[in-house]
């Protein structure tokens, strides 16, 4: 257990029917898991399962076509996309917490980067940020997956922050945001900045999991894909009908940096 600026962090060791992990957790959230049986170290797991919304990224666009030369990561956590990586492939990681660097990268706990990456880097300090001086159409696919307690931080999901993000990625290149969380439904807050600025998104959702998929290691998981246009979605909403349209909400307007609400977004039980 260990303590940053950003809040308390804990390493727990599971064994269970699918083996045994070690498992990093944020407060109440789950940030990762390895599985601890070398056959499997290099599999990603929790909400990057090759089963999962993420997992269907990279195996439609990577087969599809060789557009994922240069992927950028906004949120460390445990390194596990990186077992997504191909040769060839440029990753960086952008991360604020060096604490999170310094558990991502111990391995007594976390091997997924020494294991699926020769070389990557990791750009310390808060992603926008860091983000505005990196070369204008640096990433075929740019993914946010920074967490603040249980939602992406709300000044990574503004009409401000996709405009940076979409001035970073490449003509054809993919914006995935991951807004798995217990109490806000970010899905609509994209799908109105989207609108507004004239891009093309899709949902993929994977709630519902079966005792023994979650023993292997999978954790459900809400993604949103956008892109500049319909077409450079091609590749995964053709060959795979999980994938929905993003739609607008009534009453949930674009947030911005001077404007978010809430109220608007949470789920009421």
């Amino acid at each position: 257990m260990d303590r940053s600026f950003f809040g308390v962090y804990r390493i727990t060791r599971e064994d269970g029917p699918g083996g045994g992990y070690h498992r990093l957790e944020h407060g109440t959230t789950l940030q990762g898991m390895q599985s601890l049986d070398p056959h499997r170290r290099r599999e990603p797991l929790t909400y990057y399962h090759p089963t999962g919304p993420l997992g269907q990224v990279f195996k439609h666009f990577a087969a599809a076509t060789p557009r994922l030369r240069r992927v950028g990561v906004i949120g460390l956590g445990t390194g596990t996309m990186a077992c997504y990586a191909s040769p060839g492939q440029a990753w960086t990681f952008y991360e604020i917490d060096p604490l999170i660097r310094r558990l991502a990268t111990d391995r007594r706990y976390f091997t997924y980067l020494r294991d699926c990456l020769e070389t990557y880097a990791i750009v310390m300090g808060d992603a926008r940020l860091s983000l505005a001086h990196a070369p204008d159409a640096s990433y075929d696919l740019l993914i946010v997956d920074a967490f603040s307690s249980d939602a992406i931080p709300i000044h990574l999901l503004t009409r401000e922050a996709l405009r940076l993000y979409f001035a970073k990625v490449a003509e054809g290149g993919l914006l995935a945001f991951h807004i798995s969380n217990r109490y806000l439904r970010l899905a609509p807050v994209l799908a109105a900045i989207a609108q507004q600025n004239g891009l093309s998104g899709v949902q993929g959702r994977d709630l519902h999991l079966s005792q023994a998929q979650q023993h292997q290691g999978k954790s459900a998981s809400h993604w949103v894909i956008l892109a500049q246009r319909p077409e450079d979605l091609d590749p995964l909403t053709r060959e795979d009908t999980r994938w929905r349209p993003l739609n607008t909400q009534p009453g949930v307007k674009a947030w911005t940096d001077d404007f978010s609400d809430l109220l608007s977004v949470l789920r009421w039980r």
